[in-house]
């Protein structure tokens, strides 16, 4: 699941800004070059015993990671149960009053508390591989790739869980009750800010492993081809187990009371507890 469509906007304002004018640069300088009879030729290093290496590496450290993610999984799941419990109990039908046909503005705000209650839920349920995830990251940040759109897409999905589970947690009550005193139109300024951040690290990790292996095929076909077939199978070891989409579901149904939640958010808290599967597609919790 992504974070809100508004909240990732704001983050795509900001970088199609700065690549807008990169854009804008670069097509000056190809009308230039034309005009003089310049022809650019583009320069990339071929694969060598680096590439070999590094895609390697990158294998084992993401079979790693996996089997490690495995044998937590118990701790995971027992976090899930003690994070619902918690947040049901704290702020037991604080959503009972909630429109059922919302606003605009209505709409977008509970759409930012479903993100922001699926994501608590799961980065405090994934805590006990945040230090795995830690020292796999660091170690694929440090690989090293001819292909510079490679090496940008391994360093960016390297960065990208370790920063997810240290994002510090909101508090979902005091959310909750912001919501009902602005007429469900407003979270906290720490809520919202939450949401930003969870929207910025979800947008940001985008390659999926299997398209990074892929790029990686002509250093290390065979390696690679056998790494294909073993992860997924490792990953769904590990995300079948998980129960984040009904955990969350049942925080939902405590806040409201069991009333039926407005649909706008009954779709984002739905999907919620595929956060950590988007991630895991694109570059860490796999």
């Amino acid at each position: 699941m992504r974070a809100s469509g508004r909240c990732r906007d704001i983050s795509v304002v900001r970088r199609s800004s700065r690549f807008g004018r990169c854009a804008a640069l670069t097509v000056v300088l190809v009308a230039v070059m034309l005009a003089l009879g310049v022809v650019a030729v583009s320069a990339v290093a071929a694969p060598g015993r680096r590439d070999a290496a590094s895609t390697k590496a990158f294998i084992a450290s993401a079979e790693r990671l996996d089997t490690g993610e495995i044998k937590r999984v118990p701790a995971i799941t027992a976090r899930e149960a003690a994070f619902v419990t918690r947040v049901s109990s704290a702020c037991p039908t604080v959503l009972a009053g909630a429109p059922t046909h919302v606003s605009p503005a209505q709409r977008l705000a509970l759409l930012r508390f479903g993100v922001e209650l699926g994501a608590a839920l799961e980065i405090d349920a994934l805590q006990p591989v945040r230090g795995l995830t830690d020292r796999i990251g660091t170690l694929q940040e440090r690989l090293r790739f001819s292909d510079p759109v490679l090496q940008w897409q391994v360093g960016v999905d390297a960065s990208a869980t370790p920063a997810y589970l240290a994002i510090r947690l909101p508090d979902l009550c005091a959310d909750a009750r912001a919501l009902v005193a602005s007429q469900f139109t407003k979270l906290t300024p720490a809520g919202k800010r939450f949401v930003q951040d969870v929207s910025a690290v979800v947008f940001d990790a985008s390659a999926p492993p299997a398209s990074l292996l892929r790029r990686m095929r002509a250093y290390a076909p065979g390696p690679v081809a056998a790494a294909l077939k073993r992860l997924p199978a490792l990953q769904r070891r590990f995300d079948t187990p998980l129960q984040l989409t009904r955990h969350s579901n049942a925080i939902m149904s405590a806040l409201f009371g069991g009333t039926p939640a407005p649909q706008a958010m009954s779709r984002v808290v739905a999907s919620s507890g595929q956060i950590v599967t988007k991630l895991s597609q694109r570059g860490l919790v796999w």
